[in-house]
């Protein structure tokens, strides 16, 4: 089983709503995406070539080719302007079959990919962390900062044989998120 660990921010306040984006628009952005080889993070069981539930990076396309995508329609480029202000993902969903596809900010931090491990290697991890080793959690960046800061943390990921993930955490820890206020957080 795998274990992902994932930048998400849950408290800012957003300005946007989510909008309706019609399928000929999703084709559009689809079409620009591909061209732009840019990542796309589909959900699970969505098929990669034209997903419905699936996040991007909202810096993956200039405001402009979002816009053309979108017929310029006013509420989905302040939703495109806000992911990019806030450094987040874009959220395309398709809840039900009858349901309308939307667009809406993620609480996903686009700065920082996810890190997914195995769930022994995330288990060295979190104990690691003083963390328990078999429950999903979160931590903020701040805390998550301050642990790595301490001695003893930096040699329980030495005594796993686990220093590279310990730099790479680290590197999570210093993300400037502006005046969010993002947790890391993995379900185990």
């Amino acid at each position: 089983m795998l274990v992902t660990f994932r930048v998400k921010d849950i408290e800012t306040r957003l300005h946007s709503v989510p909008a309706q984006i019609r399928p000929q628009e999703l084709a559009a952005l689809m079409r620009r995406l591909h061209t732009a080889n840019s990542t796309i993070d589909a959900d699970p069981g969505e098929f990669l070539a034209a997903p419905l539930n699936f996040e991007i990076n909202a810096n993956a396309l200039a405001i402009a080719e979002f816009a053309s995508c979108f017929d310029h329609r006013p509420e989905m480029i302040a939703i495109v302007e806000e992911a990019q202000f806030l450094g987040r993902m874009l959220r395309i969903e398709h809840q039900q079959c009858d349901a309308p596809i939307t667009m809406r900010v993620s609480e996903h931090i686009a700065l920082v990919g996810d890190i997914t491990m195995s769930s022994d290697l995330a288990a060295k991890v979190l104990t690691s962390l003083g963390r328990h080793a078999n429950e999903s959690g979160q931590l903020s960046l701040q805390k998550l900062g301050t642990a790595l800061e301490d001695h003893r943390t930096y040699a329980a990921f030495v005594k796993a044989g686990i220093t590279p993930l310990f730099e790479s955490l680290a590197f999570i820890a210093a993300t400037d998120c502006g005046e969010q206020h993002p947790l890391l957080e993995w379900t185990v």
